[in-house]
Protein backbone atom coordinates (compact mmCIF):
# COMPACT_ATOMS: atom_id res chain seq x y z
CA UNK A 1 0.00 0.00 0.00
CA UNK A 2 1.11 3.44 -0.98
CA UNK A 3 2.25 5.60 1.61
CA UNK A 4 1.55 9.62 1.24
CA UNK A 5 4.58 10.89 3.21
CA UNK A 6 4.78 14.54 4.49
CA UNK A 7 5.80 17.67 2.83
CA UNK A 8 9.09 18.39 4.19
CA UNK A 9 8.40 22.16 5.98
CA UNK A 10 9.18 24.93 3.84
CA UNK A 11 12.39 25.99 6.29
CA UNK A 12 13.46 22.25 6.16
CA UNK A 13 17.33 21.77 5.90
CA UNK A 14 18.75 21.80 2.59
CA UNK A 15 20.20 17.91 2.30
CA UNK A 16 23.93 17.41 1.53
CA UNK A 17 23.61 16.41 -2.15
CA UNK A 18 21.61 19.93 -3.10
CA UNK A 19 24.29 21.73 -0.83
CA UNK A 20 26.75 20.10 -2.89
CA UNK A 21 25.71 21.20 -6.50
CA UNK A 22 24.84 24.95 -5.27
CA UNK A 23 28.33 24.73 -4.06
CA UNK A 24 29.48 23.59 -7.50
CA UNK A 25 27.09 25.94 -9.31
CA UNK A 26 29.13 28.62 -6.90
CA UNK A 27 32.52 27.65 -7.68
CA UNK A 28 31.71 27.82 -11.35
CA UNK A 29 30.72 31.69 -11.06
CA UNK A 30 33.68 32.79 -8.80
CA UNK A 31 35.94 30.96 -11.36
CA UNK A 32 34.89 34.05 -13.94
CA UNK A 33 36.79 36.74 -11.25
CA UNK A 34 37.99 39.16 -11.73
CA UNK A 35 37.32 40.18 -15.07
CA UNK A 36 34.79 38.28 -15.80
CA UNK A 37 36.46 36.66 -19.09
CA UNK A 38 35.44 34.56 -21.50
CA UNK A 39 35.73 30.96 -20.17
CA UNK A 40 35.16 27.19 -21.98
CA UNK A 41 33.98 24.25 -20.12
CA UNK A 42 37.55 23.00 -20.04
CA UNK A 43 39.01 25.84 -18.49
CA UNK A 44 36.39 25.76 -15.78
CA UNK A 45 37.09 22.36 -14.83
CA UNK A 46 40.81 23.29 -14.81
CA UNK A 47 40.17 25.94 -12.19
CA UNK A 48 37.52 24.67 -10.00
CA UNK A 49 38.88 21.08 -10.14
CA UNK A 50 35.65 19.67 -11.22
CA UNK A 51 35.06 16.67 -13.38
CA UNK A 52 34.23 18.18 -17.21
CA UNK A 53 30.79 16.41 -17.06
CA UNK A 54 29.74 17.85 -14.21
CA UNK A 55 31.26 21.52 -15.22
CA UNK A 56 29.04 20.88 -18.82
CA UNK A 57 25.67 20.21 -16.92
CA UNK A 58 26.75 23.10 -14.37
CA UNK A 59 26.88 25.45 -17.05
CA UNK A 60 23.94 24.29 -19.07
CA UNK A 61 21.44 25.12 -15.85
CA UNK A 62 23.27 28.48 -15.28
CA UNK A 63 22.64 29.37 -18.75
CA UNK A 64 19.38 28.84 -18.99
CA UNK A 65 18.90 30.30 -15.18
CA UNK A 66 20.22 33.47 -16.99
CA UNK A 67 23.20 33.36 -14.80
CA UNK A 68 25.84 32.89 -17.36
CA UNK A 69 25.82 34.25 -21.21
CA UNK A 70 26.84 31.61 -23.60
CA UNK A 71 29.06 32.57 -26.96
CA UNK A 72 28.26 29.86 -30.10
CA UNK A 73 31.33 31.66 -31.49
CA UNK A 74 33.64 31.47 -28.95
CA UNK A 75 32.11 28.15 -27.57
CA UNK A 76 32.40 30.08 -23.79
CA UNK A 77 30.62 31.28 -20.87
CA UNK A 78 31.12 34.26 -19.20
CA UNK A 79 28.72 35.75 -15.99
CA UNK A 80 25.21 37.62 -16.93
CA UNK A 81 24.47 40.97 -15.98
CA UNK A 82 21.92 39.40 -13.59
CA UNK A 83 25.01 37.63 -11.40
CA UNK A 84 26.52 41.04 -12.09
CA UNK A 85 23.64 42.57 -10.13
CA UNK A 86 23.52 40.29 -7.70
CA UNK A 87 26.76 41.72 -6.21
CA UNK A 88 29.72 40.07 -7.93
CA UNK A 89 31.83 43.15 -8.42
CA UNK A 90 29.94 44.59 -5.22
CA UNK A 91 33.67 46.94 -4.40
CA UNK A 92 33.03 47.66 -8.08
CA UNK A 93 29.39 49.06 -7.63
CA UNK A 94 30.40 51.14 -4.80
CA UNK A 95 33.39 52.72 -6.30
CA UNK A 96 30.75 53.47 -9.35
CA UNK A 97 28.23 55.44 -7.00
CA UNK A 98 30.86 57.48 -5.04
CA UNK A 99 32.68 58.48 -8.52
CA UNK A 100 28.96 58.87 -10.09
CA UNK A 101 27.11 61.22 -6.90
CA UNK A 102 28.44 64.48 -7.34
CA UNK A 103 29.22 63.79 -11.50
CA UNK A 104 25.31 63.15 -11.30
CA UNK A 105 24.30 66.52 -9.02
CA UNK A 106 26.07 68.55 -11.39
CA UNK A 107 24.66 67.04 -14.05
CA UNK A 108 21.20 67.36 -12.73
CA UNK A 109 21.53 71.43 -12.14
CA UNK A 110 23.11 72.24 -14.86
CA UNK A 111 20.39 70.13 -17.23
CA UNK A 112 17.20 70.73 -14.73
CA UNK A 113 16.24 67.31 -14.78
CA UNK A 114 16.72 63.97 -12.61
CA UNK A 115 19.55 61.82 -12.71
CA UNK A 116 19.08 57.68 -11.84
CA UNK A 117 21.77 55.31 -11.87
CA UNK A 118 20.58 51.73 -11.85
CA UNK A 119 21.31 47.93 -12.46
CA UNK A 120 19.33 44.68 -13.41
CA UNK A 121 16.76 43.04 -10.58
CA UNK A 122 14.83 40.41 -12.56
CA UNK A 123 12.33 42.20 -14.64
CA UNK A 124 13.71 45.47 -13.27
CA UNK A 125 16.13 47.73 -12.48
CA UNK A 126 16.88 49.39 -8.98
CA UNK A 127 18.04 52.73 -8.62
CA UNK A 128 21.53 52.47 -7.24
CA UNK A 129 21.86 56.45 -6.84
CA UNK A 130 19.64 59.41 -7.93
CA UNK A 131 19.85 63.26 -8.40
CA UNK A 132 17.63 65.24 -8.85
CA UNK A 133 17.94 69.21 -9.81
CA UNK A 134 17.73 71.47 -7.05
CA UNK A 135 15.62 73.83 -8.79
CA UNK A 136 13.07 71.66 -10.41
CA UNK A 137 10.11 71.57 -9.49
CA UNK A 138 8.87 68.97 -10.57
CA UNK A 139 10.68 65.85 -9.95
CA UNK A 140 10.53 61.84 -10.80
CA UNK A 141 9.04 59.59 -7.83
CA UNK A 142 12.10 57.94 -7.37
CA UNK A 143 14.51 57.10 -4.75
CA UNK A 144 17.57 54.99 -4.13
CA UNK A 145 16.21 51.59 -3.51
CA UNK A 146 12.96 52.60 -6.04
CA UNK A 147 12.44 49.73 -8.43
CA UNK A 148 11.65 50.46 -12.43
CA UNK A 149 10.13 48.01 -14.84
CA UNK A 150 12.51 47.53 -17.09
CA UNK A 151 10.93 47.26 -20.43
CA UNK A 152 9.23 50.98 -19.53
CA UNK A 153 12.29 53.09 -18.53
CA UNK A 154 14.85 54.58 -20.59
CA UNK A 155 17.68 52.60 -18.23
CA UNK A 156 15.73 49.09 -18.93
CA UNK A 157 15.46 49.77 -22.32
CA UNK A 158 19.26 50.69 -22.77
CA UNK A 159 20.05 47.62 -21.12
CA UNK A 160 18.37 45.46 -23.29
CA UNK A 161 19.38 47.48 -26.72
CA UNK A 162 22.93 46.78 -25.76
CA UNK A 163 22.43 42.82 -24.59
CA UNK A 164 23.64 40.23 -27.22
CA UNK A 165 20.84 38.00 -29.39
CA UNK A 166 20.89 35.35 -27.02
CA UNK A 167 20.77 37.22 -23.17
CA UNK A 168 17.93 39.45 -24.84
CA UNK A 169 15.93 36.51 -25.82
CA UNK A 170 16.34 35.14 -22.44
CA UNK A 171 15.31 38.92 -20.85
CA UNK A 172 11.60 39.27 -23.21
CA UNK A 173 10.82 35.47 -22.19
CA UNK A 174 11.05 36.82 -18.74
CA UNK A 175 9.31 39.56 -19.33
CA UNK A 176 6.79 38.08 -21.61
CA UNK A 177 5.66 36.05 -18.58
CA UNK A 178 6.14 38.39 -15.27
CA UNK A 179 5.19 41.77 -17.20
CA UNK A 180 3.03 40.56 -20.27
CA UNK A 181 1.96 44.64 -20.27
CA UNK A 182 5.00 46.17 -20.54
CA UNK A 183 6.49 43.41 -22.78
CA UNK A 184 3.83 43.79 -25.56
CA UNK A 185 4.39 47.46 -25.56
CA UNK A 186 8.47 46.54 -25.86
CA UNK A 187 8.13 44.15 -28.43
CA UNK A 188 6.66 46.54 -30.88
CA UNK A 189 9.46 48.78 -30.23
CA UNK A 190 12.51 46.52 -30.15
CA UNK A 191 14.11 46.97 -33.51
CA UNK A 192 14.10 50.97 -32.67
CA UNK A 193 15.30 50.09 -29.01
CA UNK A 194 18.35 47.78 -30.64
CA UNK A 195 18.79 50.30 -33.36
CA UNK A 196 19.60 53.31 -31.19
CA UNK A 197 21.79 51.58 -29.16
CA UNK A 198 23.37 50.48 -32.21
CA UNK A 199 23.56 53.80 -34.22
CA UNK A 200 23.86 56.64 -31.06
CA UNK A 201 25.19 54.71 -28.11
CA UNK A 202 21.76 55.75 -26.05
CA UNK A 203 18.02 54.97 -26.24
CA UNK A 204 15.36 57.23 -25.38
CA UNK A 205 11.97 56.72 -23.92
CA UNK A 206 9.07 58.90 -24.78
CA UNK A 207 6.45 58.68 -22.20
CA UNK A 208 6.94 55.89 -21.63
CA UNK A 209 7.54 55.54 -17.71
CA UNK A 210 5.35 57.99 -16.41
CA UNK A 211 2.89 60.26 -18.94
CA UNK A 212 4.00 63.65 -19.86
CA UNK A 213 7.76 62.74 -19.46
CA UNK A 214 11.02 61.72 -21.37
CA UNK A 215 13.66 59.67 -20.41
CA UNK A 216 17.33 58.82 -22.21
CA UNK A 217 19.77 56.27 -21.09
CA UNK A 218 23.20 54.89 -21.81
CA UNK A 219 24.97 51.78 -20.15
CA UNK A 220 28.25 51.92 -18.21
CA UNK A 221 30.63 49.43 -18.42
CA UNK A 222 32.66 48.70 -15.65
CA UNK A 223 35.72 47.10 -15.05
CA UNK A 224 34.72 43.68 -13.80
CA UNK A 225 31.88 43.66 -16.48
CA UNK A 226 30.00 44.75 -19.39
CA UNK A 227 26.46 46.72 -19.34
CA UNK A 228 26.54 46.22 -15.60
CA UNK A 229 24.67 49.64 -14.85
CA UNK A 230 22.45 52.15 -17.16
CA UNK A 231 23.05 56.58 -16.44
CA UNK A 232 19.76 58.17 -17.77
CA UNK A 233 17.96 61.18 -17.27
CA UNK A 234 14.62 62.13 -17.27
CA UNK A 235 12.47 64.96 -16.57
CA UNK A 236 8.87 66.52 -17.66
CA UNK A 237 8.74 66.74 -21.82
CA UNK A 238 7.88 70.55 -21.51
CA UNK A 239 11.25 70.97 -20.35
CA UNK A 240 13.01 67.77 -22.16
CA UNK A 241 11.71 67.51 -25.36
CA UNK A 242 13.36 65.08 -27.64
CA UNK A 243 14.46 67.63 -29.76
CA UNK A 244 16.70 68.76 -26.41
CA UNK A 245 17.71 65.32 -25.66
CA UNK A 246 19.16 64.84 -29.29
CA UNK A 247 20.76 68.40 -29.82
CA UNK A 248 22.29 68.78 -26.12
CA UNK A 249 21.76 66.47 -23.29
CA UNK A 250 22.28 62.61 -24.86
CA UNK A 251 25.62 64.16 -26.22
CA UNK A 252 26.47 65.20 -22.69
CA UNK A 253 25.33 62.06 -21.04
CA UNK A 254 27.73 59.79 -23.68
CA UNK A 255 30.67 62.06 -22.22
CA UNK A 256 29.44 61.67 -18.91
CA UNK A 257 29.52 58.01 -19.23
CA UNK A 258 32.83 58.00 -21.05
CA UNK A 259 34.61 60.14 -17.85
CA UNK A 260 32.56 57.57 -15.17
CA UNK A 261 34.13 54.85 -17.63
CA UNK A 262 37.84 56.36 -17.35
CA UNK A 263 37.34 57.19 -13.92
CA UNK A 264 36.17 53.52 -12.96
CA UNK A 265 39.47 52.49 -14.93
CA UNK A 266 41.89 54.32 -13.20
CA UNK A 267 40.52 53.20 -10.01
CA UNK A 268 40.63 49.46 -10.36
CA UNK A 269 43.94 50.46 -11.89
CA UNK A 270 45.20 51.67 -8.70
CA UNK A 271 47.56 54.46 -8.52
CA UNK A 272 51.13 52.61 -8.97
CA UNK A 273 49.82 51.13 -12.14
Amino acid sequence: MAVNLPAPPADAPARPSEVRVLARGLAILRAFEPANEWRTNTELATLTELPKPTVSRLTANLTESGYLIYSAERAAYRLSTSVLALGYVAASNRNLVVIARPLMQEFADQHNLSVVLGSPDGGSMVCNEVAHSRSLLFTLRVRVGSRLRMGQSALGRALIGSMGDAERDRVLARLEETDHETWSVLHGQLKTVVSQMQRRGYVIAAGTLERGTNGVAVVIDTPDGPHGFALGCAAPSGILSVSRIESEVAPDLLALKRRLEADLSVTADGPDS
